[in-house]
């Protein structure tokens, strides 16, 4: 009898993660107590919607949201992050014209957001990145023009944190601009207050802090203005479609949780992160690995690193033999043979973005993870050293 191969260590955390067991119990408790459907009348629908409201409340609450007021801010359930970066940004824009900034740090779903807009005649402008991963600096929204900024906290490519204090301070006083934050990639490690960030809308998904898929968020500051995309009575008339009421707990409960951890996990990853990139670095043997974003300004939990001269997808391919799994980029984008923008905005040679792939940790992620990881991968990066570049069988 064949034994089985022993379980893949998965390393794509900034892709997706599992459900936390405490995630899965709330989800499991609200199927059979608040099944039914939110718009209807009777106890039941009664029911779900008393939770769907906590939910939301409770959502709101944990990223500094105002949850009491005539200006209180709204939190508007999606089916993801990437219809909710849609619907922050197309309601934004709704009925106008102005200027869209945007940069190659962006996920697929705010970039591809510009040819649509640049049709509606909206100008669009790509602010520079620096080498550190962040928007140069230099860069100001044009002067005298209204329009919508949209960025991210946390890059997925680079994992490099924005310095979102000084766009903030950029756009003080600019009321004409509205700031959009893509915070999908931010909430297991870095602190989020919707006010602080002085965003306009905001968006995250659960998936990507132990939470389930098929539902997001988009949070939107009081008075700010956003037109439906799909129009019907639900989300306050912002988003047709009955509410998923489960799915809604289990984003609530992830969220408590990733708050409640965040300051230790988010040390605990860093450390982990350091064990990974010491332990690659060494069992390379001569290879030249290198980081393609400073530690102090990068989330703990993505590591990007370029072997330059091998090819990012042998790579990825020959460690996912090996029984590791690991990412040459955003999951969304992860099939593409393109390289990653990002990169190619900081400045990152060619040959650098060619060979660079990107592991990210989690919550599940432990130091024998590392260790079981670097075991299968030694002998993969002597292949790859060898001059081939090519995934073995």
């Amino acid at each position: 009898m064949t034994a089985a191969a022993p379980a893949s260590v998965y390393l794509d955390h900034a892709a997706t993660t599992p459900v936390r067991p405490e995630v899965a119990e709330a989800m499991a408790a609200a199927q059979n107590e608040a099944w039914g459907n939110p718009s209807s009348p009777h106890a039941a629908g009664r029911r779900a919607k008393r939770v769907l409201e906590e939910c939301r409340e409770k959502i709101l609450a944990l990223l500094g949201g105002r949850t009491s007021g005539s200006d209180r801010d709204r939190l508007v359930f999606t089916s993801g992050a990437t219809e909710a970066n849609r619907l922050a940004i197309l309601g934004l824009a709704a009925g106008g014209t102005g200027v869209f900034a945007s940069s190659a740090r962006d996920h697929t779903s705010v970039r591809n957001l510009r040819g649509e807009l640049a049709g509606r005649g909206w100008f669009v402008t790509e602010p520079p990145l620096a080498g550190t991963g962040r928007i140069t600096p230099e860069w100001v929204f044009p002067s005298s023009a209204r329009g919508i900024w949209a960025t991210t906290l946390v890059c997925g490519q680079s994992g490099t944190v924005e310095d979102m204090p000084r766009i903030a301070a950029a756009l003080r006083g600019r009321n004409d601009v509205l700031l959009h934050v893509d915070a999908t990639q931010a909430v297991v490690t870095q602190p989020i207050a919707l006010a602080d960030l002085g965003a306009a809308t905001l968006t995250l998904a659960p998936h990507k802090f132990s939470g389930p898929r098929g539902i997001g968020a988009v949070v939107v500051r009081g008075g700010v203005v956003l037109t439906p995309l799909v129009a019907g009575p639900q989300e306050a008339g912002l988003r047709g479609g009955t509410e998923p009421v489960v799915l809604a707990v289990g984003f609530a409960r992830a969220l408590e949780l990733a708050v409640a951890e965040r300051a230790a996990e988010a040390a605990r990853l860093a450390d982990i992160r350091e064990r990974f990139a010491h332990a690659l670095t060494a069992a390379a043997r001569g290879l030249p690995v290198e980081r393609l974003a400073a530690p102090a300004l990068s989330s703990p939990h993505i590591l990007t690193l370029a072997l330059p001269g091998v090819d990012r997808q042998a790579w990825v391919m020959a460690a996912d033999l090996a029984g590791v799994c690991c990412g040459t980029g955003t999951a969304c984008a992860s099939g593409s043979s393109e390289p990653a923008p990002a990169l190619v905005a900081m400045g990152v040679s060619a040959a650098h973005v060619a060979g660079a792939v990107r592991f990210s940790f989690g919550r599940t992620t432990t130091a024998a993870d590392v260790d079981a990881a670097m075991s299968r991968l030694e002998p993969v990066l002597a292949r790859l050293g060898a001059g081939n570049g090519e995934p073995c069988q």
